[in-house]
Order: structure tokens, then C-alpha cells, then sequence
């Protein structure tokens, strides 16, 4: 008795992959995988050859982040450092410095770089599919853990390769220094002007100091509270030594008031200027700037490449108005900053002037001449000192507006190649290779997944879990072998009884025969989901192996409407009934339509003869059940052939009135959706005895391949030929018989 478990999931849908599915996929279809890549590989190389010769000439620029001059913050972090890399590499990719480079080499009238010489640099579209194909050639990287960065130009001419690169470097070093001096130029003229005044300022006050001192009999301007008269000595009050550290104050005041003007005047005129790094937003100015650049290079490559009506033009579009928007933003946000500095500075020079102012006057008003003379002279000192502040940042470049200026070096210059870059056969021919094997790979995937088809014992459980008595392994190659020398019927079990699908029989035969029964002698039918599977062969090779027992084994052909048992036995046709004509003649028995097989002692079949009109009616008529229960009174085991159990009803009628239903299942053809019906349909009853015949597995998923050879196991002949085992046996009792 067979119970199933529960109908409720459909548990063949399970494709959990395991170690042992992979090896199978790889032994089924290896040939093909391993035919994609060599496939691939080739094809990949054949290629490469016929491509032309391309050439790389590389130079290295060093970036030294040490040579910084700014009063800022002294040094840089890693990130900002790794960040002005970034924005040397972005700049260096820029068109301007690429148009720049084409105008100079004259590269629109090399038909090397522009072989249909119809593009030019005057038209706008010409123009950018200019650029787009320079920056398509110009491959430019940081060297990693270096302050390096490698430039490359790709080329069909190697000279013209080291030319291009050396001359790009030349002009973006040229560039670069114009822009990085723009905004310090301009600072510088806006100080120029400040100091102008304030020297002015100065001249002023020195000549009031000196008609004050004369007054006073001072003839010494420059030194001090310490200086002298010709009638006593002038020391110092508690209001000069105010006013002196409020002028003290002052001259570090007007200094950052003045930067502070200057950086807001730098940020207003000029909308790509970039504040100091210490300023907040200019890092992320500096980001802005070179994603925008990034993908205003790639606007262009795309419509060089696919023409101004590609539909990802549009994205492209959308993200440079993205980072033109985010980058006026951030300006506007940048200026209102310099102004609050502005004002925030002049604020603090505006109350310092308004406390030195109201000094002077209670000086003037309430103190000797000579406090008043001292006060005049702290101030000149003190604008003299401011005046000497600002001359110096203005000489030597430590701006605090905030030009942090790299050293831009050619570390190394291109030389002209020597050998092709571009294309590598070998290379090319191992990446083909590997996208054969993946494509291949994907379709085998696709195929595996796909398919419905039983592959492994363990799918066929799954479907269908009823115990399996056998598993036989595939024997073409054999059983084609020994039936090309002519020796009688067709069947594994008579041609090969020492090998492994022969054996597999044998355990079947002892699997049925521990199978509990209630009567005498047992009734087996044999089915199977579709056809081609296998069930008549494995009703005759069962018929075989029991026969060899000293059974009487009865094989009834049930499949009405294709029946194959005498074809196979290679019967001669006769007017004896058979199966059909006893099923619709009651006056028919059933010895009328037995026949025996004298090639195989122990063995009777019942042909099917005629084909009836209609096979099911037939079976259902009665005539069925008696003509079982005169075959258990005469046979030890009554085989039935039927019909697939998904085609047609035959089969479930017939095993309602059998002992064991045997379904074969053969491995690539059997399916997992028909193996669930044939659950269903056996669900209905219980109390069957059912089994399961794997028939064709593959010898590698198969217990013999532990034993090596299994031939050489079971002996030097697998075929009764010679050995001890059945070579005097039930094949050679048999062939003995005949002859006599």
C-alpha cells in the first residue's frame, strides 16, 4: 500500500541547485559550453587580427601638495588632496584645453586623426564631435598611491600619439596658470589700490608728526616714548598706551577687512571663482565644477556617438542643468557669505576708529601737547605697520581670499611607442572565450530552469513519491552492439545478462517478490506517463529475469491501440486470437490466445492481434477480470502491458484489477507536471501497491561506477560468452534446448 503525501504544494517546483545537478548540467551539456568558448574564443581573435594598429604614448604630471602658500590653514587632508587630483584630472579633459590642442597640431586637416576631413572647428556640431572624438582618444587616470596622474592618447600613428600628449600637458599648463593667477591678479590690483591710499594716508601723517614735534622740540620721529627735548624728558600716560593697542587692534582689523573685500569682489565679478578651502562650500564648489565638466565630456561623446536626436541626450541635458542650477545656487550663497565678512569686518574697524577718534579728541581737549603728540605718533606707527602687512601678502601671494596654488610638474614625457597597444589578440581571444562561456552558461540556465524534464532520481521523488524499485542504467551503446551480430531478440537481459542494466532487473524481480500479496500468484502492470519511455521493454526484460527463475511468467500486450510485445519477440503472424478477440468474443478462452515464446522457456504471451475500435469500452465489458483470474490459476506472475496512464483511461482500468502498478519513468523524457497528475491520479487508490522503474539513468548517477568496471566485476564477458557466471546458465540452457 502506497500513501501519498499532501496534494497541497507542488513540490516539483522546487529548483534548489546541488552540488551533484551542477556536474550533471556539465556532463550533458559540457560539449556544448566548451564549444561556446573555443567558439567565442576565435571568433574574438579573429577580430583582433584584422583590427587596426592602435598606438598609447603616455606622459606623468606630478601634483605636489606640499608647495601651498596661504596664511590659511597650513596643509591639506587626504580627501581634499584626493579631491584636487580630481579636479587636475577633470581639467585636463576639459574641451577648451582640447580645442586648444587640435588648433595647435592642426589635427581637423590630419587625416590620421580625422580621416573624412568634413569636420572643423568653426561649426558649432562639427566642433563638438571634434572634441567628443579627442576626449575619446584621451585616457587620463591617477597613478594609484603616487601624486601622479597619467596621461594617455591613443592613436592610429605613434609619433602623432607622443605629439598630442606633449602638447595637451603643454597647453593645460598653460591654462591652468592663467586661471589659477585670474583671481589673484585681480585681489592684487584691488590691494594695489587700498595701499595707494593708505601710503597717502601715511605721507599725511608723518608731516603732521613732524610740525607737532617741532613745536615740541622733538627731533627724533621714529623713536618712541623714549624720545627727548632740548629742556626735559616726555614719558608716557595711561591715554597714549590706550590709544596705542586700540591702533594695535586696528591694524589687524583693517588688514581682514581689506582681504575680506577683496575676496567678496573676486566672487562677485567672476562666477567660477572658487573661495579658499578653510571657507565653507568650497569643497563642494569644487565638486560642482568637475562633475559639471565630467558631464558637459560626456554630452558631447554621446552626440558624437549616436547624433543630437538620442534619447539619453536628454538625461545627460537635464543633469548639466542640474549642476549649473546647484552651482549658481551655491555662488549666490558664496557671495552673500563674503558679503556678511565684509560687513562683519568693516563693523570692527568702524568701532575701533570710533574709539581712537573719541581719544584723540579728549586728547586734544584735556591733555598736553605732548599726549597729543604721542597719540598722533601711535597711529602713524600703526598705519605704517598695516601698510607693511598688507605690502608683504601682496608680495609674496599669501592671500587669505584664498589662492591655494599647486606645482604643476612634468614628471615624465611621452616618448613614441614602440609597440601597438590595441588590439591584443591574445587577450582579446581569452575575453571572447569567457563571454562564450557565460553565454553559453546563461542559455544552458535558462534551459535547465526552464524545462520541465525529470533529469536526477531525486526529481522524479519529488513528483511522484512512491518507492523506487530500479533503477536501470542507459545500455544503447550495448545492446546495439550485440544486436548488430544478428543473435535473436533484442533485450539486455538475453544478450548482456552480466551487466548493469541486466542486473538492475534482477533487482527489480527481488524487490517485487518482497512485496507483500494476498493471493497465490501475483499480477503486475507496467505504465508509464508518456510514450517512449520504456514500459514494454521493461515488461519484456522483467518477463526475463523471472523466467530464469523457473516461473511461468504470462506477458498480456494491453495496449490496444499500439501494441509492440509481438514485434519485439519477433513472433510470426498467425490467425491465432489474441487479447482483443477474446475481450469481445465470450466464445474465445483463454488458451485459445497463448502463445509460447520457444526462444525464452517460461515465458507465454498474449498478443493483442486486432486493434479494436474502441480499446476502454472493451476493457470495461467484464471480460478482463475473468480472463486474470484463469491467468493466476496458470502463471506464477501475470505481466500487462498498457498504455500510457496520461494518454488514455486503459491503464487505470486494468489496474483496478491488478496486485502492483509498476510506472516507468525514463530520465530526459519523462515529465515533473506529468508525474504530479500520475500522483493525483494514483491518489484515488490507496491501497495499491505501486512502484517506480527509473529507466535510462545515466551510468555516472548510477551505484556501479563504485565498483570501476563493473564488467570486469561481473566477469571478462558481460555476455554468457564465457566466465562461470551464466555462462552455463539460463542462456545457454536455453540455446541447448533449441538445438536438440
Amino acid at each position: 500500500m502506497t500513501k501519498f503525501p499532501s496534494l497541497g504544494t507542488n513540490q516539483f517546483s522546487d529548483n534548489s541547485i546541488r552540488i551533484a545537478d551542477i556536474s550533471r548540467v556539465l556532463r550533458k551539456y559540457g560539449i556544448y559550453i566548451l564549444g561556446s568558448t573555443i567558439l567565442g574564443a576565435i571568433l574574438a581573435a579573429t577580430w583582433a587580427h584584422f583590427q587596426p594598429s592602435l598606438y598609447d604614448a603616455t606622459s606623468m604630471i606630478h601634483l605636489d601638495q606640499h608647495s601651498s602658500i596661504s596664511i590659511g590653514p597650513a596643509g591639506a587632508s587626504t580627501d581634499e588632496y584626493a579631491l584636487k587630483l580630481q579636479t587636475q584630472i577633470v581639467g585636463l579633459r576639459n574641451p577648451d584645453v582640447a580645442i586648444a590642442t587640435m588648433k595647435k597640431l592642426k589635427l581637423p586637416q590630419n587625416p590620421i586623426f580625422n580621416p573624412s576631413l568634413q569636420q572643423d572647428l568653426v561649426s558649432p556640431a562639427s566642433r563638438d564631435r571634434l572634441v567628443a572624438m579627442f576626449l575619446g582618444s584621451l585616457k587620463i587616470t591617477r597613478v594609484p598611491q603616487t601624486e601622479l596622474i597619467s596621461v594617455t592618447f591613443r592613436s592610429k600613428n605613434p609619433v602623432l600619439s607622443a605629439i598630442v600628449v606633449n602638447t595637451l600637458v603643454d597647453e593645460y599648463f598653460e591654462e591652468s596658470f592663467e586661471q589659477r593667477y585670474r583671481s589673484t591678479q585681480d585681489i592684487s590690483r584691488y590691494l594695489t589700490t587700498r595701499l595707494e591710499t593708505l601710503q597717502s594716508k601715511i605721507q599725511g601723517e608723518q608731516n603732521e608728526l613732524m610740525t607737532s614735534g617741532l613745536k615740541l622740540g622733538i627731533i627724533d620721529i621714529g623713536s618712541g616714548s623714549n624720545a627727548t627735548s632740548g629742556t626735559s624728558s616726555i614719558g608716557t600716560s595711561t591715554l597714549v598706551v590706550e590709544t596705542s593697542g586700540l591702533l594695535d587692534q586696528r591694524v589687524k582689523a583693517q588688514a581682514d577687512l581689506y582681504l575680506a573685500q577683496a575676496e567678496f569682489q573676486n566672487l562677485q565679478e567672476h562666477q567660477d571663482a572658487v573661495p579658499p578651502a578653510d571657507v565653507p562650500g568650497s569643497l563642494e564648489m569644487s565638486t560642482l565644477i568637475a562633475s559639471l565638466s565630467t558631464a558637459k565630456g560626456q554630452l558631447a561623446s554621446l552626440e558624437q556617438r549616436y547624433g543630437s536626436n538620442y534619447p539619453g541626450l536628454g538625461q545627460v541635458n537635464a543633469e548639466v542643468s542640474s549642476y549649473e542650477h546647484d552651482i549658481a545656487e551655491l555662488h549666490s550663497k558664496l557671495v552673500q557669505s563674503a558679503k556678511q565678512n565684509v560687513n562683519r569686518a568693516q563693523s570692527v574697524v568702524d568701532s575701533l576708529n570710533n574709539r581712537i577718534e573719541a581719544l584723540k579728541q579728549q586728547s586734544e581737549g584735556s591733555t598736553p601737547e605732548i599726549v597729543h603728540y604721542e597719540v598722533l605718533k601711535s597711529q602713524y606707527m600703526s598705519d605704517q605697520t598695516l601698510y607693511n602687512v598688507l605690502l608683504s601678502t601682496l608680495g609674496t601671494g599669501e592671500i587669505q581670499a584664498g589662492m591655494q596654488t599647486q606645482v604643476l610638474n612634468r614628471f615624465v614625457t611621452a616618448d613614441v611607442p614602440g609597440s601597438r597597444a590595441y588590439p591584443r589578440v591574445g587577450l582579446t581571444g581569452m575575453v571572447g572565450g569567457f563571454g562564450g562561456m557565460v553565454l553559453s552558461f546563461m542559455i544552458v540556465g535558462i534551459v535547465v530552469f526552464s524545462s520541465d524534464t525529470v533529469e536526477t532520481i531525486e526529481q522524479i521523488e519529488e513528483a511522484l513519491p512512491v518507492p523506487i524499485l530500479a533503477s536501470v542504467p542507459e545500455y544503447k551503446d550495448e545492446l546495439t552492439s550485440r544486436a548488430s551480430a544478428g543473435e535473436g531478440i533484442s533485450l539486455i537481459t538475453l544478450l548482456a545478462p552480466r551487466s548493469a542494466s541486466a542486473e538492475a532487473y534482477r533487482l527489480l524481480r527481488t524487490s517485487i517478490s518482497l512485496m507483500p500479496i494476498s493471493q497465490k500468484h501475483r499480477v503486475i502492470a507496467l505504465t508509464s506517463g508518456g510514450p517512449g519511455e520504456g514500459k514494454s521493454t521493461s515488461a519484456l526484460n522483467l518477463a526475463v529475469v523471472l523466467a530464469t527463475q523457473s516461473k511461468r511468467v504470462l506477458l498480456i500486450d494491453a495496449d490496444l491501440r499500439k501494441p509492440t510485445i509481438a514485434q519485439r519477440l519477433k513472433m510470426n503472424a498467425t490467425d491465432q486470437p489474441g487479447l482483443s478477440r477474446y475481450l469481445s468474443d465470450s466464445s474465445v478462452t483463454p488458451e485459445d490466445c497463448v502463445q509460447r515464446v520457444t526462444e525464452i522457456p517460461g515465458i507465454d504471451v498474449m498478443p493483442v492481434q486486432e486493434i479494436p475500435p474502441f480499446p476502454s469500452e472493451l476493457l470495461s465489458q467484464g471480460r478482463l477480470e475473468g480472463l486474470l483470474a484463469w491467468a493466476r490459476d496458470h502463471y506464477d506472475y501475470v505481466l500487462i502491458d498498457t498504455p500510457p496512464i496520461l494518454l488514455v483511461t486503459d491503464a487505470l482500468i486494468i489496474a483496478n484489477h491488478c496486485d502492483t502498478l509498476l510506472v516507468v519513468a525514463r530520465i530526459g523524457v519523462a515529465q515533473k507536471r506529468g508525474l504530479f497528475r500520475i500522483r493525483q491520479d494514483l491518489a484515488k487508490y490507496p491501497s495499491k501497491q505501486t512502484g517506480i522503474i527509473v529507466n535510462a539513468l545515466p551510468f555516472s548517477d548510477t551505484y556501479y561506477r563504485g565498483y570501476g568496471n563493473y564488467r570486469k566485476y561481473y566477469g571478462t564477458g558481460y555476455g554468457g560468452e564465457s566466465g562461470d557466471y551464466y555462462s552455463s546458465g539460463y542462456l545457454s540452457s536455453a540455446k541447448k534446448k533449441k538445438t536438440q
